[in-house]
Order: C-alpha cells, then structure tokens, then sequence
C-alpha cells in the first residue's frame, strides 16, 4: 500500500473520478447499459477503497492532514478566493459513508432500474450527484463548499424529477429546489457577510479556510480576531450572532429541519435508490456536515457565555433540531406510504444530530451520522425491494406476511428497526445514548435546556421505536392483505441490504469504549471517562473529550425504546390492543383532532399553501393596480406623445424644395448664432 501522505496528496481523485464517469456516460456511454453501469460503479469503487485507505492512513502516526493544497483562482489587492482539497479526521469518515453508501446503491440500482429507458440517464445523474457531494466533503474554505452545495442542490431536483412525466414528481422535485434555494439564499448572504466582517484578517491567504492554508488563520481565529477587535458590525455579539443565525437556513433547508423541512417527504416521488441516497449519507447530511465543519461561527466568545450561561448559537441549534426530531416522530406514527414512514423518520433523527451539535458533542453528532448513514440506507433499500415485489405497491394496508416470501429483506429491515430504536448492541444504541446523555449533562445549553431537550429526545425515542415496528410488522407479520402475487427481489438488490446489514449493527463499536463501562466509572455519569480506544479516540473531532455515557439517561432511553416496541407489538403483531383502529375512527374531538394533526402532518403544507395563496393574492392585487394606473399610463402616454409629435411633423414633409432650403438655412443660421454667443 501507498504511503499515508501519497494517499491523502491523491484524495482529489475520489472527487474527479465520479464527474468523469458522469461525462462519459453523457458523451456516448449512455449508449450501452452495460457501459453506463461499470463507469459509474468503477468510479464509486475506487472512491470508497481511496477513501478506506484514507481513513486508515489516518491512524498512522505521523499523518499529517489538514489542507492538501489551494489552488488559487482569483487573486486581487483585498482578499485571495482559492478551490482545494482538505482531508482530515471529519472529512474522511465522510468520505467513507458517502462512497460506501453510493457504491451499494449504484449496485441495488442495476436490479432496481434495468428495465427504465432511463437507466443510463439515471446512472449519469448518480454519478455527478456523488461527485458533488464528495466536493462540498473536501472543501477547503465556504466559497468552495457553497459551489458544490449547489451542485448537490440541482442533481437532487434531477434525480427526485427523474420520472417527470408523473405530475406528482414535477411537483416534489420543484418544491424540492424551491425550498432549499430559500435556505441557499440565506447561507450566501451569511457567506457575504461573514466575508465582510473579517476580510480585513485573512493576511493575503484564501478566505473563509476552514483550516488555514499557505500558512494563513483558520476560520476560528479570524472570528476571534475579528471581535476581539470589534469588527463584526456595530452591535458586537450581537452582530456575530446575527451572521450565524442567517447562514444557519442553509443547513436548516438541506437537512430538512423545521420549517424548511416539507420537501424531504415528498421527495419519495423519486426511484428508491435515490431516496436512499439523499435521505441517508448524503444530501440531508450536509447540513449537519457543514455546521460541525463551521462550528466557529456558532459558538460565542468566553465572554459572552460567561454572562448568560449557554452558548446563544449552539442553542438555536438545538431548538430547531428538538422540535424537528419530536415533530417528525409524531408523524411518522399514522402515516401509511412506508417509504414516507422512512422519510419522517429521517427527518426526526437529523433532528437528533442537530441537538447533538447544538449541545456541544460534535463527536455525538457525527457518529449519529456516521451510524445512521447505513441503518437509513438499508431500511430504504429494503422499502424498495418490498415496492418491487409488489410491483409498485406502497401502502402499508395493502401488505402483511410478506416475511414469508422475501426473508432476507425481512431480517434486514428488522436489525434496521433495531439499531434506529438503539436496542443494545446495534450501531444507533452508541450513538444515540452519547447524544441524549450529551445533551442532558451539556453545559452549552445551560441547565434547563439541557434538561427540556434531554427528555424531548427520550420521549422521541420511544415514539420511534413505536413507528419502525409499526412499518414492520405492517410489513412482513401476519397475513397478506394486498391484490399484488408477491415475488422476491434478485440477488442483485439482496446482497446490497445485507453489506449494508453488517455496519448497521457494528460500526456503532468504532466509537464504543470499553472503559466507560467500568462499573465503578459508568455509575460516576457521563464525565466519567476521557479514555477510548484507538477507532473511538478517531471520531473525537474537535473535543477530545468523554462524552457519552449516563446511566440515567441509558436507562430512560432504553426503557423508552422497548416501550414502543411492546406496544407497536401488541397493536399490530398481536392486536391485543385495538387502539389503533379507536383513534383513527374516534368521534371524541380532542382524540380526533390529535391524531388528524399527525396525519397531516401538523398541517404545514396546508400552510404553506395558503401563505402561497395569499401572497399570491396579494402581488396579484399590487401588479393589477401598478399594471392599470401606472404601466398603461406609461404606455399610452407615450403613444400619445408620439402620435401627436408625428402630427405636428408631418407638416414640414410638403415635397417643396425652397421649403427644405430655408429649413436648412435657417437652422445653419441659428447654430451659428449660437456658437458666437457661447463663450469659450
């Protein structure tokens, strides 16, 4: 194997090899299915074993990492604008998720989409929006990332559109673009102005690094620089805070957090394999992505945090993350379309990387990441193998004992439902429980809200449990209730479920450590411990630092997880409990009224549709007035100015030549006169 420095100097291939695939299969490749296929398998492939190789470079020691090189594209007196390559511990684990993720779903792909015309189309799409999503991973500063978000923001519309002739698409991938170029709008402007209050601190390097290169400043220490020297506008904090506010509605759109989250539901009008792609390791997580590797912007200065007790940013953050985790949650338990159920499910538990960040455990946030990127991958493939085999069909009351016809798609949704629950020994059970006992020991929120967010995320705990075994044993218990004859997938969609079946359940041991459950450290609570193993201390980005466990919060959680498994159980395996059918057909206005809120979905469509409505109203009103009292005076105006001069000049127009002389001479005459009377 190559040296560790090799291997990180050549990491930009991982980003090219996808666009040249895509090129290529849109220059001629599109011609043969087969071609279409192995270029973008192959580019996807060498990117996940690059990337395998990076991670284990660094482990080595004396790795350096950080920014591989800058090339700089546009130079002047004021400030330096530059495109690079940086590889670090944050990069590469998402490197590994979104190249691992990407390479199943372009092989569960060829089984999936083999009969569409569009199958080479597809693979095209798939190919550049993979490129696009390992660019904006490997950006060197905000600009960078913000070129590759867009890119990743436009494959998306192609992808979730990819079938438009279904109005249904037309509309989801336009909503899609719509709302996340709202969030886009914000995080420019956030760019801009960030540039704008520190680009006096940048000392002639590329601006906006996140790590500094050409032995330049970090993002960190020019947002120090800056407001220790009063230069982020003229209310101080005040200012700093209002730049992270307005950059945050990037990531709030792209990772579907309230209120910019609506899309992402719809957004299952696209083929399986791109719900899986978007909604699980890549799209939606570079919102998260993007906040862990900003994270400067924000946190507060000592200052600051010293006179109100918690981090105003960070605790933004978390509120929306809070109320997007637990809101998602409650829908997702009475909807019926199964790959929306995933959908919902996403949603909430971004959510929950959101509050991880906001509480100050990057690590948290990021290993939830990391860990739901294959549970999230899997769940989705295994909804596309069930659709498949029963050619077309999505409603989950129209299946039932399928478990007997497609078992191994079985099993693998099962260990999905497990580890997103956090049953012990899944991957979400470490992850999870770091987050929600992070967040309820975490000193960023101060002690109320670490508290308040602490039991949401419990009690959103449990009602995930309670929705993921619905979707199962909806699924594949009991008997068949559908018209479709169901058939199993082929091998070619199986074997992606079960590669993706085995990190579901261990990559949650990369970041367990075996000394935070000695007995006398684990009952001490979550500062237990600052030791961990070799793969745990690697996803400790920025703070190297325990901070996972908590008996209390272990307990609650998991007490809460198997509360909604039992209950799910016994509503819909056993139906020994018939509530299900009593709310739904409840004639009692507050039971009815509650469960129509979650059915639709708290309403926001709705509202958002009669917000379109209305403004539409409105600036249909405006323009009608400015258009009838403005715009047509303009107009007839000047079709009265000009037919009236056109009167009055046709008189000179007689055909007599003394007349046209005299004209001429006059004018020459009064020129004249004029010249001799100007001064010089």
């Amino acid at each position: 194997m190559p040296s560790p420095e090799i291997l990180l100097s050549y990491a930009y291939w991982i980003v090219l090899a996808p666009f040249l695939a895509g090129l290529l299969i849109i220059l001629g490749g599109r011609k043969s299915k087969t071609l279409s296929m192995v270029l973008s398998v192959g580019a996807v492939t060498y990117g996940f074993a690059h990337s395998l190789a990076i991670f284990w470079a660094l482990t080595q020691p004396g790795t350096h990492s950080g920014v591989i090189f800058d090339l700089e594209y546009f130079k002047c007196t004021q400030f330096t604008l530059a495109m690079g390559v940086l590889v670090d511990n944050l990069a590469a684990v998402m490197l590994l998720v979104v190249t691992a993720v990407s390479l199943l779903v372009q092989i569960y792909t060829h089984g999936y989409m083999r009969e569409d015309p569009g199958y080479s189309r597809f693979y095209a799409y798939l190919s550049l929006f993979t490129g696009s999503m390992l660019g904006l991973v490997v950006a060197t500063n905000l600009f960078q990332m913000f070129f590759f978000w867009e890119l990743v923001g436009v494959c998306s519309y192609f992808l979730i559109g990819f079938w438009w002739y279904k109005n249904s698409a037309a509309e989801a991938c336009l909503k899609a673009f719509v709302m996340n170029r709202i969030g886009d709008c914000g995080f420019l402007i956030g760019i801009i102005m960030l540039f704008a209050a520190t680009k006096n601190w940048w000392l002639q390097t590329p601006v906006l690094s996140f790590l500094g290169s050409h032995g330049g400043p970090s993002l960190n220490q020019v947002i120090h620089t800056a407001y220790a020297n009063h230069a982020v506008g003229y209310w101080g904090f005040t200012g700093l805070f209002g730049i992270a506010m307005v950059m945050l509605l990037g990531p709030i759109a792209k990772s579907a957090q309230f209120p910019l989250h609506s899309w992402l539901p719809d957004a299952m009008e696209g083929p399986t394999p791109i719900s899986a792609l978007i909604h699980a390791a890549t799209m939606v997580a570079a919102g998260v992505y993007l906040v862990a590797r900003a994270y400067p912007i924000w946190l507060a200065p000592d200052d600051i945090v010293a006179s109100v007790g918690f981090q105003p940013g960070l605790l933004a953050v978390a509120s929306v993350g809070c109320l997007t985790a637990f809101m998602a949650a409650t829908i997702a338990m009475s909807q019926f379309d199964i790959k929306r159920v995933l959908a919902w499910s996403t949603v909430s538990q971004l959510g929950y990387m959101f509050v991880g960040l906001g509480a100050g455990s990057l690590t948290g946030g990021i290993f939830h990441l990391f860990n739901h990127a294959f549970f999230k991958a899997m769940l989705f493939l295994c909804s596309g193998a069930v659709i498949h085999g029963l050619h077309g069909e999505q409603d989950l009351r129209n299946m039932g004992g399928l478990g007997k016809v497609m078992k191994g798609t079985s099993w693998c949704f099962l260990i999905g439902c497990c580890s997103i629950s956090g049953f012990p020994l899944f991957s979400g059970f470490f992850s999870k429980d770091d987050l929600i006992g992070s967040t309820w020991n975490s000193h960023a929120l101060g002690p109320l809200w670490s508290h308040v967010f602490g039991f949401v995320l419990i009690l959103t705990a449990g009602l995930t449990s309670f929705y993921m075994f619905r979707a199962y044993f909806m699924t594949f218990h009991g008997e068949y209730r559908g018209t479709a004859h169901p058939h199993n997938s082929s091998a070619v969609m199986v074997w992606p479920l079960i590669a993706l079946a085995v990190p579901s359940v261990i990559s949650g041991y990369l970041g367990f450590n075996p000394a935070a459950y000695d007995a006398a450290k684990f009952f001490a609570g979550a500062e237990g411990s600052a030791v961990a193993n070799a793969f745990g201390s690697f996803v400790y980005f920025e703070h190297p630092r325990f901070e996972g466990i908590d008996p209390l919060c272990m307990a609650a959680s998991l007490v809460a997880a198997f509360s909604g498994l039992g209950i799910s159980y016994l509503v819909y395996a056993t139906k020994t409990l018939d509530i299900n059918t009593k709310i739904a057909t409840s004639t009692n206005a507050f039971v009815k009224g509650v469960y129509n809120y979650s059915f639709n979905k708290w309403y926001w469509d709705d509202i958002y549709r009669g917000m379109y409505l209305s403004l539409l109203r409105i600036f249909s009103a405006v323009w009608s007035a400015i258009d009838q009292h403005i715009v047509d005076n303009i107009v007839n105006g000047v079709a009265l100015f000009t037919s009236g001069t056109g009167q009055l000049l046709k008189y000179t127009e007689n055909g007599q030549g003394q007349f046209y002389a005299l004209v001429i001479f006059g004018w020459v005459a009064i020129l004249t006169l004029g010249a001799y009377m100007m001064k010089p």
